[in-house]
């Protein structure tokens, strides 16, 4: 395993809290602690809308529709 020294050292798992993070892929992060280990190459799972955008969504469209008339 290559470890990068680009990592800063200050940073911070976030399974066990301690500064133990190290770079050994281009983009895969891995903790030497707690094995905690994320690939930054993988998108995000896509955020549902709550029920509060959904509301929001309609107060804006019903607020534009009020302007026009």
């Amino acid at each position: 395993m290559t470890v990068s020294t680009l990592t800063p050292p200050s940073v911070q798992c976030p399974e066990c809290g301690v500064h133990s993070i190290v770079e050994y892929k281009p983009t895969v992060y891995h903790c030497l602690k707690c094995d905690f280990e994320k690939d930054l190459s993988l998108s995000p799972e896509p955020k549902n809308a709550g029920l509060g955008s959904v509301i929001l969504g309609m107060l804006g469209f019903s607020l534009g529709l009020l302007i026009l008339l």
